[in-house]
């Protein structure tokens, strides 16, 4: 069925009275970013995410939330809340309150394209695919709005419906800021395009951004003064006196948001806030370049049973070289999901002095899971379940709610409320609470859905059909929240189940346009380039995947140091560090481990951290849409040569070459010269004589599709390489004799290369 909303006085006098018993109520809408719902210990998760990513179930790492589980209380929280699985199509979701099949956003990298003005293919902004957006539906209405925090939108931000807003970077298009020097440049360095930080001038592995937490980028929209366009903050000679280090970008978007509600209030206007806070999400931390963790500390904040009090945070130093003096929190996404907790704590301390706390409605939500656990993840609802409270004065509802909720819901929602309104003939996929809400309604809605690609999630009450096509059994809560029994055998579940898969089967077709209808209708573009499509099933030790050859490795006994058949998780964990740049690269299905690039500017890393001197390695590999790989050895101790980098075997479909990186390419006054552009020809003849003799390669065929079996072989001075139980080549040079390695793995360029069946062994000398 379609689901096609109609808004007009099609509601009941019942819920009428009771949706108007607010007047014109005040909306505050915070959208955190990239938060999944266990991370609030209210949804009673047993397990949550560290400070590297991943999951523990350390309570050191657990969030400590009074603040929004009162706000929990006397309001009410959902259980199942879901967006889709990572930022802009879940944005998307909320803004036009459709799904990608109309908006055409179906995952970050993956949006529908139009022909602009000029007759350029680009992004179709979503004030085009969709021109009822949430802030148009309050304005509408009489309310003046407001947009803070990310933006990450395509097109005309002051085209979304909101008078006034303050963006911290979503975008890269502040790199003219004058006031701030946390932020990247790239340039290319003998042919090759790298990452530096401003700040230092020095190479970093991150991904392109500029900094919204600490001394952030801040621009104001149609600001006073300036009300027709944008303005960099800090805009006043006293607002530029305070800026500096100290500055906290989530503390700027909260000021200009609360100066918002007190002119709203002195025009006796009501208003609505859309609050899209960067809080959640992973970044470089300027403070700390080196520092390996995904989510930079926050002002320390604390909690004595009543209210917070904020530590003034006191940041000194330049150039990558920061003392905090004990005012930041250590790294973590609990801290990111506290100091929320002590804005939504600020929130209600500021409506009760404007006295409107009665006339106000709160709510809080995030746009996906967790950066390392659920983010763009189509696996069950890892990347939809995110937490959603509600506190609405007048409301029937407390507490935990075991209902269904789609961001797409807020749209309606706020337009009922508001009284915004909805063309008759616009289609909008979600569903108003109002009803459940204000009434003794005691369900929502019969399904949630969510999007990644041509991926297509859903579930009701009983089941769930993930992205992969696995279905699972979700009529009870598992304590880790995702643990469902899958569902192999329709005739070991009840009839209700089969029932609702049915239902859901028949819901799904109106949505799978992906393939047909991609990109805005109406216009002919060229096709993108496909991308390979993974197999929605694979056994472990498949026909065709290389059986491990029996090589003798003229040492003796092996012993063995570690071993990996990356089964039973959907994650690589916390035996391995994930470069930021990799964000997403590296998950796990049905025991396989499959690496993408997901960053244009850099392969896909991934590394086991572990100290040796000779080893001996194997694994299984495919190529499947990938065009190469790295299998590095390096000691990230070793500061003559670029990144540690020691040695490595790199392997393409036709060719396997090995390198000695610490006297070799990656030598760090190797790299100077390769970088020099003014080299004379006895120096270029040297250098390619020391090229030469630190490496070494051969020819081969590896079928795309096909399982092959890897043996990687260091032994004092020399490194050999083996493809399915024959050596393929070696090296004997002496940087590969260093004492010390500290850590080995891969690097993949191209999407994908499969892994399966890691194996290190110590080799005795």
């Amino acid at each position: 069925m379609k689901i096609v909303l109609y808004f007009a006085m099609i509601i009941t006098a019942t819920v009428a009275s009771q949706a108007h018993a607010l007047d014109r109520p005040n909306i505050i809408l915070v959208f955190a970013d990239d938060i999944s719902a266990r991370e609030l210990p209210l949804y009673g998760s047993s397990v949550w995410s560290p400070p590297t990513g991943g999951n523990t179930s350390d309570v050191a790492f657990r969030a400590n939330t009074p603040a929004l589980d009162q706000m929990a209380n006397e309001g009410c929280w959902v259980e199942t809340a879901w967006a889709s699985v990572v930022c802009s199509p879940s944005r998307a979701m909320m803004m036009t309150g459709r799904y990608a099949h109309r908006h055409k956003w179906w995952n970050n990298k993956d949006k529908g394209r139009y022909l602009d003005a000029k007759g350029k293919p680009t992004v179709w902004p979503l004030y085009e695919s969709s021109p009822v957006l949430i802030g148009h539906v309050a304005q509408r209405a009489g309310y003046a709005t407001y947009w803070a925090g990310k933006t990450q939108m395509a097109g005309d931000l002051r085209r979304f419906g909101f008078d006034q807003g303050c963006f911290t970077p979503g975008e890269l298009s502040d790199k003219d800021n004058p006031y701030t020097d946390f932020k990247m440049y790239e340039k290319k360095v003998d042919g090759t395009k790298l990452l530096f930080n401003s700040d230092t001038d020095q190479q970093i592995d991150s991904y392109l951004q500029h900094g919204w937490y600490w001394k952030p980028h801040v621009r104001l929209m149609k600001h006073a003064g300036n009300r027709n366009g944008f303005q960099w903050w800090p805009h006043t000679l006293e607002s530029q006196a305070e800026f500096g280090l100290n500055t906290y970008g989530p503390d700027v978007e909260l000021d200009f948001i609360f100066d918002f509600m007190e002119r709203q209030q002195a025009d006796g206007k009501p208003f609505f806030i859309y609050h899209t806070s960067h809080l959640g999400h992973d970044a470089f931390d300027w403070l700390h370049p080196e520092s390996k963790s995904k989510w930079p500390g926050t002002p320390v904040v604390h909690w004595d049973g009543k209210g917070y009090t904020r530590d003034q945070p006191s940041v000194t130093g330049d150039e990558g070289v920061y003392d905090d003096h004990g005012t930041i929190t250590s790294p973590g996404i609990h801290h990111h999901v506290n100091y929320l907790d002590y804005q939504m704590w600020l929130y209600r301390n500021k409506l009760t002095e404007m006295g409107i706390a009665d006339n106000t409605v709160l709510i809080f939500c995030a746009d996906n899971g967790t950066s390392g656990y659920g983010k763009n993840s189509s696996d069950r609802q890892k990347g939809t379940h995110v937490p959603l409270i509600i506190l609405a004065p007048g409301m029937t509802k407390q507490g935990r709610q075991d209902v269904l909720v789609n961001m797409s819901d807020m749209l309606p929602t706020i337009a009922e409320m508001t009284g915004g309104n909805v063309p008759s003939d616009y289609e909008v996929n979600g569903e108003s609470l109002v009803p459940f809400l204000y009434t003794d309604k005691s369900s929502h809605r019969e399904w949630v859905y969510g999007y990644n690609g041509d991926d297509q999630i859903i579930r009701g009450d009983l089941v769930m059909k993930d992205g992969k096509g696995k279905w699972w059994d979700v009529s009870t809560q598992p304590d880790d929240l995702i643990s469902f029994p899958e569902i192999k055998d329709w005739s070991e579940v009840s009839e209700a189940h089969r029932t609702q898969r049915d239902e859901l089967l028949a819901v799904l077709p109106q949505f799978d346009l992906h393939a047909s209808e991609h990109d805005a209708p109406g216009i002919e573009l060229p096709a993108l380039a496909a991308k390979p499509k993974k197999q929605r099933s694979r056994t472990k030790n498949p026909a065709g995947k290389a059986s491990k050859a029996k090589v003798s490795s003229g040492a003796g006994e092996r012993k063995s140091l570690f071993s990996d058949n990356f089964d039973g998780r959907e994650l690589p964990g916390d035996d391995y560090t994930i470069a930021r740049s990799a964000e997403g690269a590296w998950t796990i299905s049905d025991g396989v481990l499959y690496g993408r690039q997901t960053n244009d500017d850099h392969g896909a890393v991934i590394r086991k951290h572990m100290d040796f001197k000779d080893i001996d390695i194997e694994f299984d590999f495919r190529f499947n849409g990938g065009t190469r790989f790295n299998f590095v050895l390096d000691d990230q101790n070793e500061k003559s040569v670029h990144a540690g980098h020691i040695c490595r075997v790199s392997l393409t479909p036709k060719r396997i070459s090995i390198s000695d990186d610490k006297n070799g390419s990656m030598n760090l006054e190797v790299r100077k010269q390769r970088q020099d552009k003014n080299l004379n020809a006895d120096a270029k003849a040297s250098l390619q004589t020391v090229l030469a003799a630190t490496q070494a390669s051969a020819a081969v065929q590896l079928d795309e599709g096909k399982w092959h079996h890897a043996r990687i072989q260091l032994k004092g001075d020399t490194l050999s390489a083996f493809i399915d139980g024959s050596e393929i080549t070696r090296l004997k040079s002496p940087g590969i004799d260093h004492p010390t390695k500290t850590k080995f793995g891969m690097t993949v360029n191209g999407s994908s290369i499969d892994f399966d069946n890691l194996n290190a062994f110590l080799v005795p000398r």
